[in-house]
């Protein structure tokens, strides 16, 4: 016997015919409201409107950060163009515009210490305090929005010290790109005003005044929103690079323009109810108590507040249009770092043969 099967003949076999399916229907992939209106995963992040432990520390950062602030620019108005906490990284984007050589000459001069002195001391306050805080919400926002429980304060503070270095570098990048093409516009400045009719190069490059205004003006208008968001993709990916995180930011800013304007109103609603509730509670303890300390501090818990819920929204918009953008899954968060198994030491039992 042979093991071949016998050949059949092509012509005895039935004519399969081949359809195209129907078409799906419009809904038929969506299984809950979050597939329609996807901005109503950011409900979720109110929860952080009564967390108490994200509250204290960001209570407390705020506390030490205004005063240090009034130590280092008092009630000057430099200390206005960096006593605002919700800037925090960006901040250092406005350098090119706010920085020393935007004085005139001679520079102020206050109890002694030029006043940009006493501005990049602000700065660089601010930075130092507001930055991390800024990543952990923004961490927290993106875990709340995937769906996601919150995680251990101890764990996520080891997450935000490795990364810190490039989040610097993050938040540094776009003024430093834009410090090089600033120097055409101080050479058209001089030109047009004749303040420096001796210098022939003003005369060479004032033509690219025009192109660098325009790149300078999208890196910096754009880094308001893609320094936040970059520090979002940074502490939301296992494998990250500062650089490639910053692009992302960009990315999901110019490209996805019209979709973060309809999630930003959401979210704004959101952030004013949460604000406004709490603004409520503390008007009524406000007029039980008569305590002074008290009375200030539950006047800024509403601003405490909004800081908190406000930087982790923007980790869930950036969630929200990173899907957009890339096709990324809302659920595709990394957890943070595997905890390795307990090795437990193997107990051997001596069985004595009956």
């Amino acid at each position: 016997m042979s093991d071949t099967a016998p050949e059949t003949d092509s012509a005895d076999e039935p004519i399969r015919s081949y359809t195209r399916p129907p078409e799906q229907p419009l809904f038929d992939r969506v299984r809950t409201w979050t597939d329609v209106m996807p901005w109503l995963r950011l409900v979720r992040v109110a929860r952080l409107a009564g967390a108490p432990v994200w509250l204290v520390l960001v209570a407390i950062v705020d506390l030490v950060w205004r005063i240090g602030l009034e130590r280092l620019v008092g009630h000057s108005a430099t200390g206005a163009l960096v006593a605002d906490g919700w800037r925090t990284s960006t901040t250092l984007g406005d350098l090119i515009w706010t920085g020393p050589w935007g004085r005139p000459v001679p520079a102020p001069w206050m109890d002694g210490v030029p006043l940009f002195m006493g501005h990049w001391a602000g700065v660089l306050w601010t930075f130092v305090w507001w930055t991390p805080i800024a990543m952990v919400l923004l961490r927290l926002g993106i875990l709340l929005t995937a769906g996601r429980d919150l995680p251990g304060f101890v764990e996520t503070w080891k997450i935000i010290g490795r990364r810190w270095k490039s989040a610097l570098l993050i938040s540094v990048l776009p003024a430093v790109c834009a410090l090089p093409l600033v120097l055409f516009l101080w050479l058209a400045d001089g030109v047009a005003t004749g303040e420096q009719p001796r210098l022939v190069w003003s005369f060479l490059l004032a033509p690219l005044a025009l192109p660098a205004a325009l790149v300078v003006g999208l890196l910096m208008a754009g880094a308001k929103a893609a320094i936040p968001f970059g520090l979002a993709a940074l502490v939301s990916q296992e494998k990250v690079d500062a650089m490639d995180c910053l692009s992302r930011g960009y990315e999901v800013t110019f490209r996805r323009l019209p979709q973060l304007v309809l999630l930003l109103v959401p979210a704004v609603v959101l952030l004013a109810i949460v604000v406004g509730g709490w603004q409520l509670v503390g008007l009524t303890a406000i007029s039980t108590l008569r305590n002074p300390v008290w009375t200030a501090l539950l006047v800024r818990f509403p601003i405490v507040v909004g800081i908190t819920v406000g930087w982790a929204l923007v980790g869930g918009v950036y969630l929200l249009l990173r899907q957009s953008a890339g096709g990324q899954e809302v659920e595709d968060v990394w957890d943070g770092p595997k905890t390795k198994p307990l090795k437990v030491p193997s107990v051997k039992r001596d069985t004595k043969p009956e």
